[in-house]
C-alpha cells in the first residue's frame, strides 16, 4: 500500500518512488512482478497521471522496473546491484549455490492461479468504510478480544447472503470466521471422531486440504477424479469419518458433481455416521450458468460443513473466511475451543460486515465475475485459435483456472521449460496428486485471474511458439 503524505517535504512523485524502491529492495515486490497501472495508481492515491509517471520514470532510469509496450512496468532484478563480500558463512553455502545458477527469463505472462488484479480491490469504498467505523461509537471494540467465533454482524450478513446466493439455511450460532481454508480444516480436524481418523478426498485434490490433513494424522482414502467427474462407488467401504469434496467446481478438474451423485453423498453420510467437508471455493466464477446450488442445501440430516471464502472475489490478503458448522458438532466445538480467538482482526470483519449490509459485495462479485469471464473466452477463444487439437482445456465455464492436456504426448515438464524460455510461466499438475506417480504427465496447470485480456492473447501466442512452431 502507498501512502501519500501532503504535509511532506518531498514531493508526491518521490514519495511513490521511495516507497516502491524500498518494496523492491526488501523483497516485498519481486523481479518480474507488475506494477499497478499508471491510471490505476493515480485514481486510488487520487493524484495526477504525471506524478505517478514521473515516479516510474524515476524507477526505470535507476534499473528498478522497465516498461513493456502495452503492458506496463515490471520490475527488474536487482540482486546484483551490490557486490557481495567473499566470506559466505557455513550455513549460506546452500544459498551461494542457488545464486550461482543461471537466472530464468523475466515471466512477463505469469499463468499463475490464486492471486487477483490489484486495481479490482474496492480501494475507495474499503476506506470508507473504515472511516467511518473508526469515528463511530463501535471503535470501543477495536481494543477488545473478539468473539471466538467472529463478529456478530459478520456472521449475520453471511448467512444471509447464504440463503440468498447459495439455497442454504443456517444461523449465525453455526458460522466461524477463519484466517483461511487451513485454519478452518485445522479446527474440523480436532472436532471430529478421533477414532476414526481417516478422511476420503478427491483424487487429485487440493493440496492445501490434503497437507493438513496430514498434519493431523489422518489417513487418506482417494476418491478418483477426472475430466469426467467423481467415481463415487468405491467411498461406500472407505470407513472414513468425513468425505472432503468440491462438488460445484471440482478442483482441479472443474467438473460439477451431479445431482445423484451429490444425494449419494449424503447418504453415505448419513448411513455411516459420517460428515461431508463441501468448499465452495470459487462458487460466485460461473460464467455459463447460474451459480450451483450449495450441496448444503439438500442437507435435510445436518451432516454438511460447508467452507467458504472471500479469497477469490475480494482479495486473498484478507484472510478471511467462513465455515458453517453441522449444529450436531456445536457442542465439541464449543468444548475444545473454548479459550480461542478469533484469528481475524475486528476492524476487518466488521468493514467486511457493512460492505456486506450494503449490498456492495454482491455487486462487487458481478463485476468481478464479468471480468474474469471476458478472460475465460479469451484464454478459450486464443487457445483454440493457436493449439487448434494439439491441446485440450478442461474446466470451461467457472473459476480462474484450466487444465491443458495434449494429446501428442508433450510432458509437462518439456512444456514448463520452453514456456520459462519465451517469458512465459505455466505450472504443474503433480502436486495434485497424492500418489504423484498416478498423475499424467502430458497436463498442465494454468491460471488466468493475473492477466488482462491483451496479455493472455500474447501469453498465448509465445506459448505456441515455444511448444508448436518446430512442429509439423
Amino acid at each position: 500500500m502507498i501512502y501519500i503524505q501532503e504535509n511532506s517535504n518531498d514531493p508526491m512523485y518521490l514519495q511513490i518512488y521511495h516507497q516502491i524502491k524500498e518494496d523492491i529492495e526488501q523483497g516485498n515486490i519481486v523481479h518480474g512482478e507488475r506494477l499497478p497501472g499508471i491510471r490505476t495508481l493515480a485514481q486510488t492515491l487520487g493524484i495526477g497521471r504525471n506524478t505517478v509517471s514521473r515516479a516510474y520514470a524515476q524507477l526505470a532510469v535507476e534499473g528498478y522496473a522497465q516498461a513493456s509496450h502495452g503492458s506496463g512496468f515490471f520490475v527488474l532484478d536487482t540482486s546484483n546491484k551490490v557486490m557481495e563480500r567473499n566470506y559466505v558463512p557455513q550455513d549460506t553455502k546452500a544459498l551461494s549455490v542457488e545464486r550461482s545458477k543461471p537466472k530464468q527469463p523475466v515471466s512477463l505472462y505469469d499463468f499463475q492461479y490464486g492471486g487477483l488484479p490489484y486495481e479490482q480491490f474496492p480501494f475507495k469504498l474499503w476506506r470508507k468504510y473504515t472511516s467511518q467505523i473508526l469515528l463511530s461509537p463501535q471503535k470501543d471494540v477495536v481494543n477488545q478480544y473478539p468473539d471466538k467465533q467472529g463478529d456478530l454482524l459478520l456472521r449475520q450478513e453471511i448467512k444471509k447472503y447464504l440463503h440468498r446466493l447459495r439455497g442454504m439455511v443456517c444461523c449465525e450460532e453455526q458460522i466461524i470466521i477463519g484466517s483461511g481454508l487451513h485454519y478452518s480444516l485445522d479446527i474440523l480436524c480436532k472436532i471430529l471422531c478421533k477414532e476414526n481418523n481417516t478422511i476420503a478426498m478427491e483424487e487429485p485434490g487440493y493440496n492445501g486440504a490434503r497437507d493438513v490433513f496430514i498434519n493431523n494424522n489422518y489417513n487418506l482414502y482417494p476418491i478418483p477424479a477426472s475430466k469426467d467427474g467423481l467415481i463415487l462407488s468405491s467411498i461406500h467401504s472407505s470407513g472414513a469419518c468425513a468425505a472432503y469434496v468440491t462438488p460445484s467446481h471440482q478442483f482441479p478438474y472443474g467438473t460439477v458433481m451431479p445431482i445423484s451423485q451429490r444425494k449419494e453423498l449424503l447418504n453415505w453420510a448419513i448411513a455411516n455416521d459420517a460428515y461431508i467437508i463441501e468448499d465452495d471455493y470459487d462458487s460466485e466464477l460461473r460464467y455459463d450458468a447460474d451459480p450451483v446450488p450449495a450441496l448444503h442445501s439438500l442437507d435435510t440430516d445436518d451432516r454438511t460443513i460447508y467452507i467458504g471464502t472471500f479469497s477469490k472475489s475480494l482479495s486473498p490478503s484478507l484472510r478471511v473466511n467462513y465455515m458453517v458448522l453441522p449444529v450436531r458438532l456445536l457442542k465439541r466445538y464449543y468444548s475444545v475451543f473454548r479459550s480461542y480467538n478469533s484469528p481475524v482482526s475486528w476492524l476487518t470483519q466488521r468493514v467486511l460486515a457493512e460492505y456486506m449490509r450494503d449490498g456492495n459485495y454482491e455487486r462487487h462479485a458481478r463485476k468481478m465475475c464479468i471480468t474474469y469471464k471476458r478472460r475465460h473466452d479469451v484464454l478459450v477463444q486464443e487457445a483454440t485459435k493457436m493449439f487448434g487439437s494439439k491441446a485440450i482445456l478442461y474446466g470451461r465455464g467457472a473459476g480462474l483456472h484450466f487444465i491443458m492436456e495434449f494429446p501428442g504426448g508433450e510432458e509437462q515438464d518439456w512444456l514448463i521449460k520452453q514456456a520459462e524460455k519465451v517469458g512465459v510461466k505455466v505450472y504443474p499438475m503433480i502436486p495434485f496428486w497424492n500418489e504423484r506417480n498416478a498423475c499424467p504427465r502430458n497436463l498442465i496447470f494454468v491460471g488466468y485471474s493475473l492477466l488482462g485480456e491483451q496479455q493472455i492473447r500474447k501469453g498465448i501466442a509465445l506459448l505456441q511458439s515455444a511448444w508448436f512452431s518446430a512442429l509439423p
